[in-house]
């Protein structure tokens, strides 16, 4: 049984699953921190958009993917009231901090460390890149979160491509759930 079938994958008008992670944050003066946080308690009373994306510095995830939700951040907030962007990668707090210092952005998107795929697999958006020496990783996906409830799952079933869980689907989505 690979890793990927082992977890049921969350659907539209499930909860947020519990998990431990740490959320990477700009504080819009001295620079970045992290906190872990419990993601059922942290999501409970806000809107948010999670972007996943299978790693820090790979090549899709730092030249579009991520950069669209920084630049788009302003209309996604403004469109659905949106509290948060998130970022989720497996990735430990540290390397998604520089990744998050190397993007810039700062206060548009927030980073989402989840080191030990916790919350990835309790999403049921893990996948094995252990072929290309990447070990298990977050799917490329986006999630539209209302209070603790996903109004939204778009996946991409893998990590090349950027159509289903771009920002401008978000966009598209929010715009509709007003």
């Amino acid at each position: 049984m690979t890793a990927q079938s082992r977890f049921m994958s969350v659907k539209v008008g499930d909860k947020v699953p519990s998990a431990l992670l740490s959320i990477v944050k700009h504080d819009g003066q001295t620079g970045f921190s992290s906190e872990i946080v419990d993601t059922a308690e942290y999501f409970s009373n806000k809107n948010v958009v999670i972007v996943g994306y299978p790693g820090a510095f790979t090549p899709t995830c730092m030249s579009t993917h991520i950069p669209e939700f920084i630049e788009s951040a302003e209309k996604i907030k403004e469109q659905g009231a949106v509290d948060e962007i998130i970022a989720l990668s497996v990735n430990d707090p540290f390397v998604v901090t520089a990744f998050a210092e190397k993007l810039g952005g700062k206060t548009l998107v927030s980073f989402a460390a989840d080191g030990n795929g916790e919350f990835t697999k309790a999403l049921g958006l893990d996948l094995d890149l252990s072929a290309v020496q990447l070990a298990h990783r977050t799917r490329r996906s986006s999630i539209i979160i209302k209070r603790d409830t996903i109004i939204e799952l778009n996946d991409e079933q893998g990590a090349g491509l950027t159509e289903v869980s771009s920002a401008g689907r978000i966009l598209e989505q929010l715009g509709k759930t007003k």
